[in-house]
């Protein structure tokens, strides 16, 4: 018997071939350690859990990846306001850090309460990956995807033609300021952070030096080097 994924390149339903015979790598976006999950957060894992118990039974060894976000997600979900694991650690007057682990720790507890099986699953820290985002960063560089702006560099998503192909996304169709926040100096609505700096009058606890001046990485990078560093350039799925 075939096991039949729903594929969103082609928007069909289709027999699941894996890219390695026999072994499947799956990248799952995990949560961010800043409060704890409640339940809707937690689907996302009952949910993955679920495929990844399926693929085993269909004689697949599964390579997981359940990444942990330290820094980098800010308050408007997208590329302004403040990183919600700052923000938590000054309204509790405790380090990042301190929030960032007791957070993870109560993540790993609720998986276990779930029955959710993490045996080989890999949990990296966005934290502990940061050259890995630099060294992504100037790759994209040097093929000229990036530009510079106010607060940060952006990835120029005008300049990748099959932006958005892997979701079946109707670019024409997102509005900037409806569920795309507005930033003057974008040049595309969809453009999303890389790197962001760090304001000018403060010092925040997690920044790093770079190429480009001391901040943080924007989320969507940080997803992208962690998975490619464990999985490949390709894998098979991501949820």
């Amino acid at each position: 018997m075939s096991l039949k994924l729903f594929n969103t390149l082609t928007g069909k339903k289709e027999d699941f071939i894996s890219i390695k015979p026999g072994i499947v790598g799956m990248y799952n976006c995990g949560p961010t350690v800043y409060n704890h999950a409640h339940i809707g957060n937690l689907r996302a894992y009952i949910f993955a859990d679920t495929l990844k118990r399926a693929l085993e039974w269909n004689n697949y060894k599964v390579k997981q990846v359940i990444n942990i976000t330290d820094v980098g997600h800010l308050v408007g979900d997208l590329d302004l306001g403040e990183d919600k694991v700052e923000l938590a650690a000054r309204q509790k007057e405790k380090t990042a850090e301190e929030i960032s682990r007791y957070y993870e720790e109560d993540f790993l507890k609720d998986l276990k309460n779930l029955n959710i099986n993490t045996e080989n699953t890999e949990f990296p820290r966005a934290t502990e990956t940061i050259k890995d985002q630099i060294d992504l960063i100037q790759i994209l560089e040097k093929k000229g995807f990036i530009y510079k702006i106010f607060d940060g560099i952006y990835f120029n998503t005008a300049k990748f033609k099959e932006y958005g192909k892997l979701g079946n996304i109707n670019l024409k169709g997102i509005e900037e300021g409806a569920r795309v926040e507005k930033n003057p100096e974008k040049k595309n609505p969809t453009d999303f952070a890389l790197w962001k700096f760090s304001p000018k009058n403060e010092k925040r606890q997690q920044e790093w030096d770079s190429p480009w001046g001391i901040g943080f990485p924007g989320w969507s990078i940080e997803c992208s080097a962690m998975s490619m560093k464990i999985l490949g350039e390709t894998f098979d799925i991501h949820t």
